[in-house]
């Protein structure tokens, strides 16, 4: 079995086009998406349609919640949040908030779970450097082999005893300084599962000019974050 991971598209679609252009060539069985569909990026109602057209599991992102409770956690990122959904259907803005908070892959070698953020929160950070206690913790809530997120948008793989913990980046904006997008294959080999961290070129600066040129209330911003992979 192989199963790509994808996450944090965040309305940029270009970018999730070459990433399922990747996906295809690398022969996936499957894809799960973990999150953070449609805010930031210029085509958000774009990016939600094409996963939902992909008819694969779906979990729900931070971002997501915030377009589907029509509320961000400051009053910063309000305007951003409503530039999303005013260019979502109520059916997209439904579906996005009822989103789950996880996917499992079960396999008698041990199960592969997806989640966002953490498997307690949509909010919360798993840094790359974490403190182990803090990887194992997120491995035990879920009683998982393989733990596999988005949220920090920065893909990294980290073994805990002989456990593993990967993030899959971002798809739309990486903030580890290479800005390509980004995602994750899984393969079953034996009983175990194998990590590898995808990256794929796609013309960045049409989504900046994308962004500069529609009425996006943070444009200069999230055009700055495309183009250096930086928050």
């Amino acid at each position: 079995m192989r199963v790509a991971i994808v996450s944090d598209m965040h309305g940029n679609l270009r970018a999730l086009e070459a990433v399922l252009a990747g996906v295809a060539q690398d022969g996936a069985d499957a894809v799960v998406v973990a999150g953070d569909l449609a805010m930031g990026g210029p085509q958000p109602a774009e990016c939600v349609a094409r996963v939902r057209g992909l008819n694969c599991p779906v979990i729900r992102g931070n971002t997501d919640e915030w377009i589907g409770r029509g509320a961000g956690p400051t009053a910063a990122i309000q305007p951003v949040v409503d530039w999303a959904r005013m260019r979502l259907s109520a059916e997209d803005i439904a579906c996005l908030g009822s989103l789950p908070m996880d996917h499992r892959i079960r396999d008698a070698g041990g199960d592969l779970v997806v989640v966002h953020a953490t498997p307690w929160s949509v909010e919360e950070r798993l840094d790359p450097d974490a403190p182990e206690e803090e990887a194992e913790r997120a491995l035990d809530a879920v009683g998982a082999r393989v733990l596999v997120y988005g949220h920090i948008h920065i893909a990294y793989r980290r073994d805990v005893g002989g456990r593993l913990v990967v993030n899959v980046g971002s798809v739309g904006f990486p903030f580890d300084g290479d800005p390509r997008a980004s995602y994750g294959l899984f393969t079953l080999h034996g009983g175990r599962w194998e990590a590898v961290l995808r990256r794929v070129e796609y013309d960045r600066e049409a989504v900046a000019q994308d962004l500069l040129a529609s009425d996006h209330p943070a444009k200069e911003a999230w055009a700055k974050r495309v183009r250096l992979a930086r928050p």
